[in-house]
This record gives structure tokens, C-alpha cells and sequence, in this order.
């Protein structure tokens, strides 16, 4: 479980963008919270972190893969934050619920026995790989990439000047 969720932290990265979906139902999280997440806090915490930081999320025909890209002088703050993530990850009580995204409420109900991950590092970022041989989990880390992967579209457009909107 500890190597899984080592490909988590990634994935999570997304989520601190500061960007909010609407969800379709009232009580349903945001997709995209890291204020509000508890999983996600850690990486909003570190001041300049997240302007140090790019993600991208892409679907694979088995599953995805996440791409984190960090400033050299950045890697140790985020590898603190990381590693705070995953120790809430490891440590999460359901019996005593915290406030989630709703992208980790997605990866909460992921059945993590049919998951392989696999994290690759490389200079300046991390390259996350998820992958599954079950084709209902596929759909699901599909849908995953693709939720964040429109949040992300609409946070960039936000991120333009008025002036420059095209």
C-alpha cells in the first residue's frame, strides 16, 4: 500500500491549483480544493510552493500517467509536503472522516488491490504511472484524468490577464 500511494502524491499535486469545479449535485465536493482538502493542504502550506510547481495528467489505453515538474531549488519543500501527504494517506481513518476534494474522494473509492503503480523520478519532477488490468478501474482512473484535466484547463484560462484573452 505504501508504494501505491507513493503514486498518489502526484496525482494529488493536481489538486492544489486552487481551482474549484462545480459539482452537479449541491453537497458534493469541489473536484478541486486544496484549501479545503485534507490530503492536499500539505502542499499549499509552503509558501511559493505551488508556483513552483507543474503537473499534467494524461490518459494511457491502461490507465494514466502523472507528471510533477519542480524548480531545482524547490525539491526539498516539495518532498516535505509529499511526504506529509502520504503520511496522511497511510494514517486516514474513515471512522473519522476529514474533509476531501472531490478528486482524493474519487481515489478513496478506488479499489486499490486492483491498482499497479509505479513511480519514476527524474531530475526536477516525478513521473507517476497507474495502471490497471481491470476495465472498470480503467474507467475510472479515466475519469479521474479527465475531470482534472478540464479543472486544470479552466485554471490556466483564469491564470490569463483580462487583456490577453483571446
Amino acid at each position: 500500500m505504501r508504494k501505491a500511494l507513493l503514486v498518489l502524491l502526484p496525482v494529488a499535486v493536481l489538486a492544489l491549483v486552487g481551482l474549484s469545479i462545480q459539482a452537479e449535485e449541491v453537497a458534493a465536493p469541489k473536484w478541486l480544493d486544496p484549501q479545503g482538502c485534507h490530503f492536499c493542504q500539505p502542499l499549499t502550506q509552503t509558501e511559493g510552493l505551488m508556483e513552483h510547481l507543474t503537473w499534467e495528467n494524461h490518459k494511457i489505453k491502461n490507465g494514466m500517467v502523472s507528471v510533477t515538474t519542480y524548480a531545482p531549488e524547490w525539491k526539498e519543500k516539495y518532498k516535505a509536503a509529499s511526504a506529509e501527504m502520504q503520511k496522511r494517506w497511510e494514517t486516514y481513518d474513515p471512522a473519522n472522516p476529514q474533509p476531501l476534494c472531490g478528486m482524493c474522494a474519487a481515489w478513496m473509492k478506488m479499489p486499490m488491490d486492483k491498482v499497479a503503480w509505479e513511480m519514476v523520478e527524474f531530475k526536477g519532477g516525478e513521473l507517476g504511472i497507474t495502471t490497471s488490468g481491470d476495465s472498470v478501474v480503467v474507467a475510472q482512473l479515466h475519469e479521474i484524468t479527465d475531470k482534472t484535466c478540464v479543472a486544470m484547463e479552466e485554471y490556466l484560462k483564469m491564470q490569463v490577464p483580462p487583456t490577453e484573452k483571446k
